[in-house]
């Protein structure tokens, strides 16, 4: 009797680790082709500031465009579509009037490169704009997830497992007595509940638990002194990252083009904010207020749709939100280019932050685990292709080592970060 118990209680708890695993698969389409991921990266680097595959942003939706136009005259126009304007090709012009003479800027890429963006482009239009649960509009390549009335109905059933589970418990304990009584065994007396719950055992346990948190939280609150987590400064511009990074998918270094060039991510200049707010004037939340802000300090007249002649630049005055100690050596070219890591693994979901703010610690403790819990990316990454790492691949291949780490690479010794 015991035994069948036990076994249904383990039951229960398989079914409820394996809703648990059901509610977090995703129901969005999968856009894993190699050819959309390469058009992919360089749609978001280069055109997603202006352009959205399903909806009009700065410039028009790019659904079906190598329906709609000849492949070379696509190219001609992602290179230097004023140059077509000025030549007085007709479906260069109506584009330029249609959009209220918004000068497209000239684009430095190979046709493999626009090839790569049309086969995107392509596969977009084919599969269709991905919609967010519960509606909600356009969702472009996210994945999906599953709905809040279904995560209740989960957790529901989860309680209701957890109470039989503990019902069964009882039971047994019933059971068992009542089966020793039958054979004619003692039945062990109950020991009443406060004195189960103060007995000698039960307080030295929760002294030393006591003792355990109390000395953590005195060493966690000093390493944190100085530190700046959750920081959120207010800027002398209102820029959210919410608007841009989220709702109009502009890709983070199209903004943060340093990111993948050197030590420093960069704070763009305001000629690069004019590369789409020489149209787009006005916000949806401040109107024309903060985008006035950017004329003022380029020197723009956006009545006239002309830069002031002889005006002189000033700067925008951003509060810095990120600070690691002067002897903290940071390299983000080698986190994004060699590592591969993605821009949220250190800075959150800044694709939701209507006010940037820092998301992780930035601690030593924080970063050293990350080398030890994060795996090496060797394939496809020319960066690890040095004879100092071919021991590693031949490991991998002959089975002899099953995961490389950071930490496994030096990844956590002290002059890799301290000079």
């Amino acid at each position: 009797m015991k035994f069948s118990l036990h076994i249904r209680a383990s039951v229960l708890a398989l079914l409820l680790l394996s809703l648990f695993a059901f509610s977090e698969t995703s129901y969005g389409q999968s856009r894993d082709d190699e050819v959309y991921k390469k058009g992919e990266a360089i749609f978001k680097a280069n055109c997603a500031s202006c352009h959205k595959v399903h909806t009009k942003l700065v410039g028009p939706a790019l659904v079906g465009v190598s329906e709609k136009y000849d492949k070379e005259w696509l190219y001609a126009w992602i290179k230097n579509s004023q140059a077509l304007v000025k030549a007085g090709d007709p479906q260069a012009v109506a584009i330029f009037e249609e959009y209220n003479k918004s000068v497209m800027n000239a684009q430095n890429l190979s046709n493999a490169q626009i090839d790569e963006v049309l086969g995107y482009l392509d596969i977009e239009t084919a599969l269709g704009p991905l919609v967010a649960p519960g509606g909600g509009g356009e969702g472009e390549n996210n994945g999906g997830g599953t709905s809040g009335t279904t995560m209740i109905f989960l957790g529901a059933i989860a309680a209701m497992l957890l109470v039989i589970m503990f019902a069964l418990s009882r039971l047994t304990g019933t059971l068992n007595n009542l089966l020793r009584e039958k054979m004619g065994r003692l039945i062990p007396k109950s020991i009443p509940f406060e004195k189960r719950i103060f007995s000698k055992k039960v307080m030295a346990a929760l002294s030393l638990a006591l003792l355990i948190f109390v000395g953590y939280a005195a060493v966690d609150s000093a390493q944190k002194l100085g530190r700046q987590q959750n920081y959120a400064p207010a800027q002398p511009i209102k820029f959210s990252h919410e608007l841009h990074a989220g709702k109009n998918k502009i890709e983070c270094q199209y903004c943060h083009f340093g990111a993948s060039k050197g030590k420093s991510a960069v704070i763009p200049s305001p000629n690069l904010c004019m590369n789409c707010h020489k149209a787009v004037k006005e916000g949806p939340e401040h109107g024309t207020k903060e985008i006035a802000k950017i004329y003022a300090a380029v020197g723009w007249d956006p009545d006239k749709g002309e830069y002031i002649e002889g005006y002189e630049e000033k700067p925008i005055e951003w509060v810095r939100i990120h600070n690691l100690p002067d002897h903290v050596y940071f390299n983000h070219s080698q986190h994004v280019v060699a590592g591969k890591v993605e821009c949220q693994e250190c800075h959150g979901p800044v694709e939701e932050m209507k006010v940037l703010r820092q998301h992780s610690t930035l601690g030593m403790g924080w970063c050293i685990n990350c080398h030890r819990d994060t795996e090496v990316q060797f394939q496809g990454n020319g960066y690890y292709d040095e004879e100092h790492y071919k021991k590693f691949h031949e490991g991998l291949k002959n089975g002899d080592i099953k995961k490389v780490t950071v930490e496994d690479i030096g990844g956590t010794e002290c002059q890799k970060c301290h000079y």
